[in-house]
């Protein structure tokens, strides 16, 4: 069974997966050994609308954490997809090609974006906030898109 924590403000809930691992900018990473599974957020997903458009680097592409490895463009912005994780770039989420809406129906499931061999898995996993450190945060931003929108 799958445990999340939750947060709910007006008709939405916010979910964070328990036993990932997170950034402040928004995206999540599975560790496994050397291999990361690395996706977007439920807050980050809810919160910039349907995604339309998933621009992908390809297989191969060694990617920084902290830096871009793609983009996406949603109903409202573009966003830059940040890599939680530095190494090489294993896999591309096929199921996302031709539906990239994947990512808001399912972020921590169907919706992952790559797979990512990890360069330093230490340095990697000690740079990353627990799901418990991100959901206080994300909450916090919650509650500040709350007050912008609705004062």
């Amino acid at each position: 069974m799958e445990e999340y924590l939750e947060t709910t403000y007006d008709k939405f809930i916010f979910r964070v997966k328990v036993d990932y691992h997170y950034t402040q900018d928004e995206f999540w990473a599975e560790i496994k050994g050397r291999i990361a599974k690395v996706g977007m957020t439920d807050f980050q997903q809810k919160s910039k609308g349907d995604i339309t458009i998933l621009n992908t680097v390809a297989v191969g592409t060694e990617v920084k954490q902290g830096q871009a490895m793609g983009d996406v463009e949603t109903i409202k912005a573009i966003l830059d997809l940040i890599a939680p994780v530095t190494g090489k770039v294993v896999e591309v989420n096929p199921e996302l090609k031709n539906r990239p809406y994947l990512i808001n129906h399912d972020p921590y499931g169907t919706g992952w974006l790559y797979r990512i061999e990890l360069a330093n898995p230490e340095n990697d996993a000690g740079a990353l906030l627990s799901a418990s450190a991100y959901f206080e945060l994300m909450k916090e931003k919650v509650a500040q898109a709350a007050k912008s929108l609705y004062g």
